[in-house]
C-alpha cells in the first residue's frame, strides 16, 4: 500500500485566515502596514490567551475540529499533534501485517484535551484505508491523571463525534502508566498495537512557573517527566510497554529539541529493551521536534 503524503493544507494557517475561523482572535491580532502597503497580522505569542485563540482557529480551520482546552493546562500546538499522528500511521503502515489484524487496540497515555486521539481518531482511516471492514474492530483508549482534564476531552470528543471514525474511551489512570490501570486490564487484556504519548519532560530539577510550563498553571505531577533530564516518565513507560506491544507493535514520542541528552537516554531504554529504535526531526516554524519510535519485533 502506498503511503501517503503529508497534506500542505495540513501544516499551516496564516494569521488573516485564521481570524475567519475565530472570531475571539481578532483581539489579540495586531495589524501593521509595511513599506509597501501590504497588511502585516501579528499576535504577541507570549499571551497564553492570544495563543489558546489561534490554535482553536487552526484546529477548526485545518482539521475542522471544534475544541477548547482547560484553562491550567499547556495550551497543545495543532500542527505538532497532527504531524505526529502522522507520523505514528505511517510507521505502523511499514507492515502491512498490522493492516490484517481483526482487531486493533490503540493507547495514548497523558491525553490532557484529547487532542491527539482525536486526531488519531479522525485520520487513522483515511491515512491507512482499513476501516471499511464491518468486522474490523479498532478501539482507541487515551488515559489521563487529571479528572477535569478527562471531562474536556470528553467534551471535546462528543462535539465533534459526526467527524470522527473510531470510537474513544477515556480513562482516569488514577497515577499509573498502563499496567494496574484495572479498566484496561479488564477491557483489552492490556495488549496493544499503538502506544504513543507527548510525554512529561522536565527534569526533577524544574521549578513550577506559568512561564516555564509553556503557560500552564499545573501540578508537576502532570508536567516533571522525572530524572536528570525529565527521561524517567518514558524510560518508565518503555518499561511496560515492552510487555503489553504486540508483535510489530509501536510505542511512539514526541519531544522538544532540547536536551539532546534527554533523547539519548530515552533511545537508550528502548534499545535495552529490544525494541527496534527509529527516529526523525520535524521542523514546524522555528522550532525542531523529534519522534522517537520503540517497534515490537
Amino acid at each position: 500500500m502506498e503511503k501517503k503524503n503529508i497534506d500542505d493544507k495540513f501544516i499551516g494557517l496564516k494569521i488573516k485566515d485564521a481570524i475567519i475561523f475565530n472570531e475571539n482572535l481578532k483581539k489579540y491580532v495586531e495589524i501593521t502596514i509595511n513599506k509597501s502597503g501590504k497588511e502585516i497580522y501579528k499576535i504577541d505569542f507570549n499571551s497564553k490567551e492570544a495563543v489558546y485563540e489561534y490554535n482553536v482557529a487552526i484546529l477548526k480551520g485545518l482539521y475542522d475540529l471544534n475544541m477548547k482546552f482547560h484553562s491550567d493546562a499547556l495550551v497543545p500546538t495543532p500542527v505538532n499533534r497532527y504531524t505526529f499522528i502522522y507520523y505514528i500511521i505511517n510507521k505502523f503502515l511499514d507492515n502491512l501485517d498490522n493492516l490484517d489484524k481483526p482487531k486493533l487496540n490503540i493507547l495514548e497515555i497523558g491525553t490532557g484535551s484529547g487532542i491527539l486521539s482525536i486526531l488519531m481518531s479522525k485520520y487513522f482511516c483515511e491515512l491507512t484505508n482499513n476501516c471499511e471492514k464491518d468486522d474490523k474492530l479498532i478501539n482507541i483508549y487515551a488515559t489521563d491523571i487529571k479528572e477535569e482534564y478527562l471531562e474536556i476531552a470528553r467534551e471535546n470528543y462528543s462535539n465533534n463525534l459526526d467527524k470522527l471514525k473510531l470510537p474513544i474511551k477515556f480513562v482516569n489512570s488514577q497515577g499509573n502508566l498502563i499496567k494496574n490501570i484495572l479498566e484496561l486490564n479488564k477491557e483489552v487484556d492490556n495488549k496493544f498495537d499503538i502506544i504513543f504519548t507527548y510525554p512529561p519532560y522536565y527534569s526533577d530539577h524544574s521549578v513550577a512557573s506559568i512561564r516555564s510550563f509553556g503557560g500552564a498553571d499545573a501540578e508537576k505531577v502532570e508536567l516533571i517527566g522525572g530524572g536528570k533530564y525529565g527521561e524517567k516518565f518514558s524510560e518508565n513507560l518503555i518499561e511496560e510497554a515492552k510487555d503489553v506491544l504486540n508483535e510489530n507493535g509501536i510505542i511512539a514520542f514526541m519531544f522538544p529539541d532540547k536536551p539532546e541528552e534527554r533523547r539519548v537516554l530515552v533511545e537508550n531504554k528502548i534499545l535495552n529493551c529490544n525494541l527496534k529504535l527509529e527516529k526523525y526531526e520535524i521542523q514546524s516554524g522555528k522550532r525542531k521536534r523529534h519522534i522517537i519510535f520503540g517497534i515490537k519485533k
